[in-house]
């Protein structure tokens, strides 16, 4: 079994506005509520995925050992 497969139950304290709004959608979408938290807990996901991907492409690897550095770092081990 999958880790991504095995439905786990937590507990959050959320503002009472979004509680509402979450029950509102629930009741006209006809869905459940946690289907609505887990759509919103992805999409924050895949938006943290792009900031990171984002961050990570800025940066420089100037200071990466050359390759005579690392057999001399891999001889030592």
């Amino acid at each position: 079994m999958s880790v991504y497969s095995k439905n786990l139950r937590i507990s959050a304290i959320l503002p009472a506005y979004l509680v509402d709004e979450i029950r509102n959608i629930s009741s006209m979408e006809s869905v459940p509520q946690s289907s609505i938290i887990k759509w919103a807990v992805e999409c924050w996901l895949k938006e943290k995925l792009k900031r990171d991907a984002k961050a990570l492409s800025r940066m420089k690897f100037d200071d990466l050992p050359s390759e005579d550095d690392w057999l001399v770092i891999q001889n030592e081990v």
